[in-house]
């Protein structure tokens, strides 16, 4: 279970992070990077790792956009450091394909199969 601190810190990188995806450019032109939604960061104890989840929009491109996102991390890691975090470092983020969707969407069809909705019913 994340701190109090852990959370705090995680929000206010998920915001830089998505900040910084509107002010930045990525010299890119394959690279459409006003359909990624930021979902969550997830924050390693230390503060010294912050786990970025992304979704595109429409699930669209997941391996070419998360690829991309991985090559420019260090165009967030410098816009993390300059923007004076009150820490003592700045988080080294890894991007990682957010699929919380996906299993929700998975357990809704287990959910309305005929065999499973009998058993709940019973």
């Amino acid at each position: 279970m994340s701190s109090q601190r852990q959370i705090r810190y995680s929000e206010l990188i998920r915001s830089l992070i998505s900040e910084c995806l509107l002010r930045e450019d990525f010299y890119n032109p394959n690279f459409e990077i006003s359909s990624v939604t930021i979902s969550f960061v997830k924050m390693s104890k230390d503060l010294r790792f912050a786990n970025v989840y992304l979704m595109p929009l429409g699930g669209k491109d997941k391996d070419f956009i998360l690829d991309n996102m991985n090559k420019k991390k260090y165009i967030f890691q410098k816009y993390l450091s300059e923007a004076k975090l009150q820490s003592k470092f700045t988080p080294k983020i890894n991007f990682f394909i957010d699929d919380t969707f996906d299993e929700a969407e998975k357990i809704k069809k287990l959910l309305l199969n005929k065999k499973v909705s009998r058993d709940l019913n019973e």
